[in-house]
């Protein structure tokens, strides 16, 4: 599992400034480049909730990781322009959720049983259960059925619905 302080070293590694500000109650995290200066802006109000801290800090990473250029969205945008915005939103989500949850540790704690729940899983790896959902929301796009083990497969075709089959011999 990903620790909130290996989030931390990337910024300083990476040379980028973290603050805690007032944004508006929608907003809870804000990437930017001014050209000079890379910056994560976290809104003061999460500064509480760890959990939902380190995934709105991964997913400010994730944009630093993935994104070139200005990316905030306009008062006055046109749709081409809103889609653009929408997708280098998901492919910092993305990141982040790949990069706090791998699949295959995912996978293990449910082949080992120790988590039975959405919720337990959202402990086990530290983040919120939308998170969690997120991350089983990316593995669909990549396949509906993801092996367990020689026996058993997670089937993700019904989200938010998960399934566990097991194979018939």
């Amino acid at each position: 599992m990903i620790e909130t302080f290996q989030l931390e070293e990337i910024l300083t590694q990476c040379n980028i400034i973290k603050e805690f500000v007032p944004l508006s109650e929608a907003v809870l995290g804000y990437y930017s480049f001014d050209g000079e200066y890379y910056i994560i802006l976290i809104n003061e109000s999460i500064k509480g909730d760890h959990r939902l801290y380190r995934t709105v800090l991964a997913e400010e990473i994730g944009h630093y990781r993935t994104t070139i250029g200005d990316i905030t969205p306009r008062k006055y945008m046109c749709y081409s322009e809103r889609l653009i915005i929408n997708k280098k939103e998901l492919l910092a989500l993305k990141w982040a959720v790949n990069f706090l949850i791998s699949t295959q540790d995912l996978l293990d704690i449910i082949k080992d049983k120790s988590v039975l729940s959405i919720s337990e899983m959202a402990d086990y790896f530290f983040v919120t259960e939308k998170f969690i959902y997120q991350k089983f929301e990316f593995m669909s796009k990549e396949r509906l059925t993801w092996d367990i083990d020689s026996k058993r497969s997670l089937i993700l075709s019904n989200l938010p619905s998960l399934f566990i089959y097991e194979k018939i011999k």
